[in-house]
């Protein structure tokens, strides 16, 4: 795999893993271009191409994550990935059919949705599936223009502001779907975002994602094996 593919993510805040991620990424992709999107003071994460800063407004943070997507502008295939996540595999992702890709929830579909999750009120879902309420994760998207991005964040801007903390990200995708404006294919969290409790040997994932604080340190141990540190 020889052209240049362009990696995303968005990083805040004094946390060091984010290296981890991006020598992952290097190990697999040798001629990737990685972006670190942030805001104005966090430090430069080793290994980035370009650090691409933003003034704004990180207490609402899914805000502005989709703000820094949309105005990083990229016009071009371009990954966009958490920063608790590895590379454990090399992989293509064809988006010459679709103008983007959601990564569409494998796990935990019928579980009860925590609708007072981080003291929020989301009574509007309750009693109602994970699967149900949020289909499509934000932690892995593929997108073959901005357009998508600054589609999701003006959706965004137009929910209540207790989405501009928490789960905006997700909200925005769901809806974007739905609108149908956008030509999206989706792929499987087993795949692209496997938790690591949840790898199939048989059919292994190519990212792992170490969502939540239980899993970070696992994080660490799995960076050791693949020699990243």
């Amino acid at each position: 795999m020889d052209q240049r593919i362009n990696f995303v993510f968005l990083h805040v805040g004094e946390d060091t893993r984010p290296n981890l991620l991006v020598k992952s990424i290097r190990k697999y992709f040798q001629n990737s271009y990685i972006y670190q999107c942030t805001d104005l003071t966090s430090k430069e994460i080793d290994g980035v191409d370009k650090v691409f800063r933003y003034d704004g407004d990180i207490k609402n943070l899914m805000t502005f994550r989709l703000e820094v997507f949309s105005l990083l502008n990229i016009q071009e295939k371009a990954i966009y990935l958490d920063t608790d996540m590895l590379v454990i595999n090399q992989f293509d992702i064809d988006i010459n059919h679709c103008d983007a890709i959601l990564c569409k929830r494998s796990f935990a579909l019928d579980s009860l949705f925590n609708a007072s999750f981080r003291g929020m009120n989301l009574s509007e879902y309750q009693n109602m599936t994970l699967g149900d309420v949020y289909p499509f994760l934000a932690c892995f998207t593929v997108t073959k223009s901005s357009d998508f991005w600054k589609e999701a964040c003006n959706i965004l801007k137009s929910l209540d502001e207790k989405f501009h903390y928490w789960y905006g990200d997700q909200e925005a995708l769901k809806i974007i779907k739905a609108k149908n404006i956008f030509n999206i294919d989706t792929v499987k969290e087993s795949i692209f975002a496997c938790l690591p409790e949840q790898i199939d040997e048989l059919n292994p994932p190519n990212i792992i994602h170490f969502k939540g604080a239980a899993r970070k340190n696992f994080m660490l141990d799995v960076s050791a094996q693949m020699g990243l540190i």
